[in-house]
Formats: C-alpha cells, sequence, structure tokens
C-alpha cells in the first residue's frame, strides 16, 4: 500500500510539474495546457506552450505592478471579474468554449483566464489611463502651454511650435463630428458615418460660451491626452478651433520601467529558448 501511494504520488507530480514563476505566482504545465486550448480558441494554430506561458507571464507582470501600485487581487476581486465577463462579454459562444476547456475547475479557470483578463484590463483602463500621476508631466506640459496661450492668443500657432507641438485646425459640429479643416470633407466622411460626433458634443459644450480669439481657459482631458482649444470663429452650429493635443505617457514604457523589475524565472530550458526566440518583448522581463 505504502509503495503504491508513493507511485501514485509521484505519477501526479510528474504530470504536474512547475514550469515558471512570476514574482510570487508559480505556473505549471497543467496552467500552460490550459492556456494553450483558450489561445487556440481565440487564435487557431496558436496553442503552443510558449505562446501560453508569454500570455501568462504578461498578465502576471500586470498584477505584479497592481499589487506594487497597492491595489489588493484576492478572491473576491476574481469572482467579481469573472461576473463582470459573464455579463459584459459580446462573444458569448467563445467564451462558453473556453469554460468547456475548465471543465468544473474553476479554480484553474479564475488562475489563468480570470486573473489576466482583470490584471490587464484593470491596469490599462482603470490605473493607467486615469492617473494623474502618471501623466503629471504631460498635464503640466498641457497647462504650461495653455498658460502662455491664454495671454497672447494670436500667437497660439507660434507658441505651440517653441514647445515642439503642433496645432490643428479643426471643424466641430454635432452633425459632422470632428473634421479636419485643411482636408477634403467629403473624402473624409465617404464612409458615410461622421466621425468623433460624442467628442464633439463634449468639446461644443464647453467652448459655447468662449469668444472667437479666445482660448478655452481650462485643458481638456481625454482617456489618451490633453486638448488646448482657441476658437476662431462660430458658424451657426460649427465650431472652428485651433487645437493642440499633448498625448499621455506611453503605455508600454510606463508599464516596463515596473514590470522590467519584477523577477521572472522559467525553469524548463527548452521552453525558455522558444519564449527568447519567438517573443520580442522577452528582453524586457527580468528573466532568470
Amino acid at each position: 500500500m505504502k509503495k503504491g501511494l508513493i507511485l501514485l504520488i509521484f505519477l501526479i507530480c510528474a504530470c504536474d510539474r512547475n514550469v515558471a514563476k512570476v514574482g510570487e505566482t508559480i505556473l505549471t504545465s497543467k496552467d500552460i495546457t490550459y492556456r494553450m486550448r483558450v489561445s487556440e480558441i481565440y487564435y487557431p494554430d496558436s496553442g503552443k506552450d510558449y505562446i501560453a506561458l508569454s500570455q501568462l507571464i504578461k498578465g502576471y507582470l500586470a498584477e505584479e505592478v497592481l499589487k506594487s501600485l497597492g491595489y489588493k487581487i484576492d478572491d473576491s476581486v476574481l469572482e467579481g471579474e469573472a461576473k463582470r465577463i459573464d455579463v459584459n462579454t459580446k462573444a458569448p459562444d467563445v467564451l462558453n468554449a473556453i469554460k468547456k476547456v475548465y471543465g468544473r475547475n474553476r479554480e484553474a479557470y479564475k488562475k489563468t483566464f480570470v486573473r489576466t483578463v482583470y490584471a490587464e484590463r484593470f491596469l490599462y483602463n482603470e490605473v493607467f489611463l486615469k492617473s494623474s500621476h502618471i501623466h503629471k508631466e504631460e498635464k503640466e506640459r498641457a497647462e504650461e502651454f495653455l498658460m502662455r496661450a491664454k495671454k497672447v492668443p494670436d500667437r497660439f500657432n507660434k507658441i505651440a511650435s517653441e514647445f515642439n507641438l503642433k496645432s490643428k485646425r479643426l471643424l466641430i459640429s454635432e452633425e459632422k463630428g470632428i473634421v479636419d479643416a485643411e482636408s477634403d470633407v467629403e473624402s473624409e466622411r465617404i464612409s458615410g458615418e461622421p466621425s468623433g460626433v460624442e467628442q464633439a458634443r463634449v468639446i461644443i459644450e464647453k467652448i459655447k460660451n468662449t469668444k472667437p480669439g479666445m482660448v478655452y481657459p481650462e485643458v481638456i482631458e481625454w482617456l489618451e491626452g490633453y486638448q488646448v482649444l482657441m476658437v476662431v470663429r462660430k458658424k451657426k452650429n460649427e465650431y472652428t478651433v485651433e487645437s493642440v493635443s499633448i498625448p499621455k505617457r506611453d503605455y508600454d514604457e510606463w508599464f516596463w520601467s515596473i514590470a522590467g523589475d519584477v523577477p521572472v524565472w522559467v525553469y524548463d530550458e527548452g521552453l525558455k529558448k522558444e519564449l527568447v526566440k519567438n517573443v520580442s518583448w522577452v528582453q524586457k522581463v527580468n528573466l532568470k
């Protein structure tokens, strides 16, 4: 009996070995297998072990970045994310196929699917895009430009050049959306649908009381960056403006400035070689 029990334990351990470690999270061969099958659902012929490992490493690095910023990730958070995925999925058939991969193994589902979805989504959408601290330099640059432009609006374009920024003349209306004033309006609308209508409505509400020739007195923040506007003219429901935009900090640059310090171990040398050979961003990983 003792020999049989020892053999059984050996076989169980042999079929589920530790493959890698990201921070404090250990990845096993079963984790890789699950993720390979999930990857195959999204992208046929992508069910390779090094691809699965790269996806898990990227997800767990995002989790490590969140933890370093003080965010707590526990089972209640993951259950909440699982429910969010169920409610908001736009591809229920794909989600059902993914769930079939895991069967009744909900812990594996949360570990190798829900955790990575949550970490990457929350880090980018809720932390990076909305953080005033991360984009402090970019916002201060926009505010400095605004302060100078308000004093001498007629030098708006000149001041933009002094800041190494480019001013762009735009036509803004609720009907046409946002159009480059220097381009062929009709050629921009070949698709039949105006672009930036919702953004145009936000801008119009803000600048409606700003007189032509004056700079709107606040920096407008969008998820992607900061915008400073000078109203050139108003004509019925259409506004002509000079616009200067300053993009927010590059996500990859910011991400790797933190994630690059997280230790990552890959114990399988063959898998490690495939990872390094085929995944370009692995050179940024603190690979042991």
